[in-house]
C-alpha cells in the first residue's frame, strides 16, 4: 500500500485569493469526505511544477510563478498521507465492521407526518431568528426569485403530442440468485421508450459482463424509477421540463435517460389517461405499500428477464445503478459559497454560509454531480440534502455514512447485493431510513451531497397517505403500523431486528415529545376560579342543557390526538395559497 494519495487538483479563480492550506482542506472535504472543520495532516503536502513543496501558509495567488499550466488554469499536485485516507471496503463477500449505525439513527428526526409528534414543540425545522433575517434584509436577493409553484406545475402539466402514441408490453421476471423466478412484472410504454430501455439494459449488461466502467455515468443519468400511487393528476411527473432532463426526442436511443413510472395494476388506466408518453412499470400486486413498490424495483434490476415476447434471448437484465425517486420534487438548487460569509466554530449558532443558485437543467446537473463523485464506486446508497430553508448553513458539500437520506437515492445494486441488503417490502413507512440503516449495520457505505438541495411538496393524497390515516389515534406508533403482525412474524431475525430497531427510534422521540408537553402542564400555575354568580350557574346550565340531548356521548379532548391532527393539517399546505418561498 502506498504511503501518500497523489492526484493534480486543477485551481479555479476563487483560489486564489485563499491560503494554500484552505485549498488543501476543500479539495479533502470534496474528493476525500474529510470534515472542513479538521486540520490538514502534517504530511500533507502541494507540490510546484518543479516537485518542491509550497508552503501551507501563503496565498496560492502569490505562488503562481511556481504553479504548472495546463488547459488554460493553474493546477499542483496534491500529496495526501495513506493514513489520513478513509477505511476502504473489505474484500467481495466479506463485510467489516461499520459505523454505529444505531447511534445515527438516534440523532436522526422522524417526520412529524408519520409519528405523534409535534414538530414545533420539539423544534424540527425552526429558526429562532428567521423574522429577525427577514426584518434585516438577508434574503432580499433570494427570497421570491424561484417561483416554485410555476415549477410545479410545469411537472404536473404531461408533455404535448399530435399523434397517437403506439403503445408496447414486455413482461419482466425477476430472477433471485438461482436464476428462479420471484414474481412477474409488465413494462408498458411508447415504442421509442420501450426501445431506448431496453439498450440501456443491455449497455449496462455488458459494462458488468465485462467488469468495464461505465463511460456515460458522467453524462447521462442512471435510470430513474418513480413510485406514484392516487395522484395521476398531481404527481410531479413530467421530467421533460426545462428545468429537468429538458425533451429528449433528438437523443440518439441508448443514449436518453430512463424515466419509469412505478404504479398499482388498479391505476394504470388512470395514470395512462394522464401520461400517454410515460414508460410505466405495473406492479405485480397492489395495496402493498411503498416498500415493496421499492423492493420490486430492486429486484428487478438486479436481475430479471424478458419473457413471451420476441425480444426474449433468454439474456439477464442488469443494471448497475438505478435512481428511486418521489412524485412530489419540485426543483434542485446548487448551493455556492458566499462571497463574504461570517465563519463560527462547530459549538455556535449556524451562520449562513451560502446562497441558491437555479439556471438550466438543474435535476440534471444534480444527478450528474453524484454520479461524478470520487466515492460512488464504495457507496451503496447516495442521496441528497432537502432543502427545508437550513440548507444554505451547511459547512461540507459532501458527507459520508449519513442516514438521512430520501426521496432521491442512488443505489448501487452490486453493493447491496455484496450487503445482503434490500427494501424490506412489508414495511409500511420509513423504507428508505430502514434501508440506509441496515447498509450501515452491515458495513457498507454511504454517500450525502450537501452542494445540491432539493425541493418536495407534501400532496393531500396518494402516496403514504393511506397508511398515515390507517394508524390509531394511540399516541404511540405501533409494530403494526410499520408491519403487519402476520408478516412480521414470517420474517427472519435479522429482519425482525432492523423493524424493532426502527420501531424503538419513533418511540423514544414519542415519549420525549410527551414528556416536553406534560411538563409546561405540571409547571403551570392553577389559574384561579371565577366567582360563580347566578348569571353563570344560568350560563352554564343553559349551555349544558341545549347541547346535551339524550344518548348523547360525553367527548374527551385527546392533546395527543390533536397535536397529530395540527401538525397534518399544517403539512398539507392549500393549494390555492402560493407557496413559501424560502422558508427560515
Amino acid at each position: 500500500m502506498p504511503s501518500y494519495y497523489g492526484l493534480e487538483l486543477r485551481l479555479t479563480e476563487g483560489d486564489y485569493h485563499a491560503f494554500t492550506m484552505v485549498v488543501l482542506r476543500g479539495w479533502a472535504n470534496t474528493r476525500l469526505g474529510v470534515d472542513l472543520t479538521e486540520q490538514v495532516p502534517e504530511k500533507a503536502q502541494a507540490l510546484a511544477s518543479d516537485g518542491s513543496a509550497l508552503p501551507l501558509t501563503e496565498s496560492v495567488g502569490s505562488l503562481r510563478e511556481k504553479l504548472r499550466m495546463r488547459q488554460g488554469a493553474y493546477t499542483l499536485d496534491v500529496l495526501w498521507p495513506a493514513e489520513a485516507l478513509p477505511a476502504v471496503k473489505s474484500a467481495r463477500g466479506r463485510t467489516a465492521p461499520g459505523p454505529p449505525a444505531r447511534s445515527k439513527l438516534r440523532k436522526l428526526h422522524p417526520s412529524a407526518r408519520y409519528c405523534y409528534v409535534d414538530r414545533r414543540v420539539m423544534g424540527w425545522g425552526s429558526s429562532s431568528t428567521h423574522k429577525a433575517k427577514i426584518a434585516a434584509g438577508t434574503y432580499a436577493d433570494t427570497r421570491g426569485h424561484y417561483p416554485e409553484a410555476e415549477l410545479a406545475l410545469a411537472m404536473r402539466t404531461p408533455p404535448a403530442f399530435d399523434e397517437d402514441v403506439e403503445l408496447e408490453d414486455r413482461q419482466l421476471a425477476a430472477l433471485d440468485d438461482a436464476n428462479a423466478v420471484l414474481f412477474h412484472a409488465r413494462l408498458r410504454g411508447p415504442k421509442h421508450e420501450v426501445l431506448n430501455w431496453e439498450a440501456t439494459c443491455k449497455r449496462c449488461e455488458r459494462n458488468i459482463r465485462e467488469r468495464k466502467p461505465d463511460k456515460k455515468a458522467s453524462q447521462l443519468p442512471y435510470p430513474v424509477f418513480i413510485p406514484s400511487c392516487g395522484r395521476a393528476e398531481k404527481a410531479h411527473l413530467n421530467w421533460r421540463a426545462s428545468h429537468v432532463f429538458g425533451p429528449q426526442e433528438t437523443t440518439p436511443l441508448g443514449l436518453r435517460p430512463v424515466v419509469c413510472l412505478v404504479i398499482e395494476p388498479e391505476e394504470e388506466e388512470d395514470y395512462r389517461a394522464a401520461w400517454p408518453l410515460s414508460l410505466m412499470l405495473i406492479l405485480p400486486e397492489g395495496h402493498r405499500g411503498p416498500g415493496y413498490a421499492r423492493w420490486v424495483v430492486q429486484r428487478l434490476c438486479t436481475s430479471s428477464c424478458i419473457v413471451g415476447h420476441e425480444a426474449s434471448d433468454g439474456s439477464q437484465r442488469r443494471l448497475q445503478r438505478i435512481w428511486i425517486v418521489d412524485d412530489t420534487l419540485t426543483m434542485f438548487y446548487r448551493l455556492a459559497l458566499m462571497e463574504k460569509f461570517v465563519s463560527c466554530g462547530r459549538l455556535r449558532r449556524p451562520k449562513r454560509m451560502k446562497h441558491r443558485v437555479a439556471n438550466g437543467l438543474m435535476f440534471q446537473e444534480a444527478l450528474l454531480a453524484v454520479q461524478r463523485h470520487h466515492f460512488i464506486g464504495r457507496a451503496a446508497v447516495a442521496g441528497f440534502l432537502r432543502d427545508d430553508g437550513t440548507a444554505v448553513c451547511k459547512r461540507n458539500d459532501w458527507k459520508l455514512d449519513e442516514l438521512a437520506l430520501y426521496k432521491v437515492v442512488l443505489l448501487d445494486l452490486r453493493e447491496l447485493w455484496r450487503l445482503n441488503v434490500e427494501y424490506t417490502p412489508q414495511l409500511q413507512m420509513y423504507e428508505d431510513i430502514c434501508l440506509n440503516h441496515d447498509v450501515l449495520s452491515k458495513g457498507g457505505r454511504t454517500l450525502k451531497c450537501q452542494c445540491y438541495g432539493f425541493r418536495a411538496v407534501h400532496a393531500k393524497k396518494g402516496g403514504c397517505l393511506q397508511q398515515r390515516n390507517g394508524r390509531e389515534r394511540s399516541g404511540q406508533t405501533r409494530l403494526k403500523d410499520l408491519v403487519k403482525k402476520s408478516e412480521f412474524a414470517k420474517m427472519n431475525k435479522d429482519r425482525q431486528k432492523v423493524v424493532k430497531e426502527l420501531l424503538q427510534w419513533v418511540r423514544d422521540k414519542e415519549l420525549l415529545f410527551r414528556k416536553r408537553t406534560e411538563e409546561p402542564k405540571k409547571n403551570a400555575p392553577t389559574p384561579p376560579s371565577p366567582e360563580r354568580t347566578a348569571d353563570n350557574e344560568a350560563d352554564e346550565q343553559e349551555v349544558a342543557v341545549g347541547d346535551m340531548t339524550p344518548g348523547t356521548p360525553v367527548e374527551v379532548d385527546d392533546s395527543e390526538a390533536s397535536a397529530s391532527e395540527a401538525e397534518d393539517l399544517e403539512m398539507f399546505a392549500d393549494e390555492s395559497s402560493p407557496p413559501v418561498l424560502w422558508p427560515r
